[in-house]
């Protein structure tokens, strides 16, 4: 009888065992999905808006395309960690002669004689105190100039800004924007002045690299625009190559926010003088916000994690 109760004894142990096993086993793999669904990248398609999901610590939550309809070429998510600059995937953007886009009942690039597929950054930010942002850039080795027209390859933009006119079309001015100009990476600040309805925009130009020198190669770019102490720093892979001792802006706007990708704007300036503009791709990784140096550049902070 003995015998028969300690079998007994022994099938309940291992019965609880094997519920305990499967409740902690259960417990762990919602705690992953909850936490990915949270935390990590990859991209998502809702109405008329594509994106990029990314990790809390980049300092966003999205990143989105508004406009459409988006080309199969024109963004990949790529996971691959022997090719990103850091951690397990980057991102891959490319734009061909007359991509165009249009927002439903708003913006036409089509209309405006513009080109682009490029991200506006969520959350926005208030133009206050110290806003940081960061990310890596490699120009493909097919990447060219295609000046006269403007080619940006990052920008903070504006939300209840300024407005005007550039080129016969109504105009809503960055405050800055990293681009392509004379095979040059140029960073450039909107200096804006006069009626904020029809505002005076003046263009200051900072040489970041040389095409030949960062073709085909990760370069980091970051830079802080300080609104408490009125100045505007950018850097390139660590090293700083821009300093205005200026404020980043004459008009506050409602909000700011970071774009990037790649958008051409004047494009009729190119192709009256060679005809098809050409295929441009850009790639892109580490993209990131904070409020100061040391939360978004990995060659002053290397203790940083990366951003997938």
């Amino acid at each position: 009888m003995q015998a028969y109760f300690a079998m007994c004894a022994w099938k309940v142990d291992q019965m609880v065992i094997k519920i305990l096993t499967s409740m902690i086993i259960f417990l762990q793999l919602s705690n992953i999905s909850f936490a990915c669904s949270f935390n990590c990248g990859g991209t998502f398609s809702e109405g008329n808006k594509y994106g990029l999901k990314t990790t809390s610590h980049s300092g966003y939550k999205r990143h989105e395309f508004y406009q459409m309809p988006k080309k199969d070429y024109s963004h990949k998510y790529i996971k691959d960690s022997s090719n990103a600059r850091a951690g397990k995937a980057y991102q891959r953007f490319e734009l061909k002669d007359g991509d165009c886009f249009y927002s439903k009942g708003s913006w036409n690039d089509c209309k405006t004689n513009r080109e682009r597929f490029e991200f506006s950054s969520k959350p926005r930010q208030k133009p206050e105190g110290k806003q940081c942002y960061g990310y890596s850039l490699k120009l493909d080795e097919s990447f060219k100039d295609v000046a006269p027209t403007n080619t940006d390859l990052g920008q903070i933009h504006q939300i209840g800004g300024p407005k005007g006119t550039a080129g016969g079309f109504k105009s809503f001015p960055p405050l800055i924007q990293i681009g392509a100009e004379n095979n040059k990476l140029v960073f450039a600040w909107h200096m804006l002045t006069g009626d904020k309805t029809n505002i005076r925009d003046v263009k200051i130009k900072k040489t970041l690299a040389e095409f030949h020198k960062i073709k085909g190669k990760w370069t980091d770019i970051s830079f802080c625009l300080d609104y408490e102490n009125k100045r505007m720093d950018a850097w390139v892979n660590g090293e700083k190559k821009v300093e205005i001792l200026k404020s980043p802006i004459n008009f506050k706007p409602k909000s700011t926010y970071f774009k990037y990708g790649i958008y051409r704007s004047f494009v009729s300036r190119y192709k009256v003088l060679h005809g098809k503009i050409p295929t441009q791709i850009v790639y892109y990784d580490e993209v990131r916000r904070g409020t100061k140096i040391e939360d978004v550049d990995r060659n002053i902070n290397p203790k940083l994690k990366p951003v997938d």
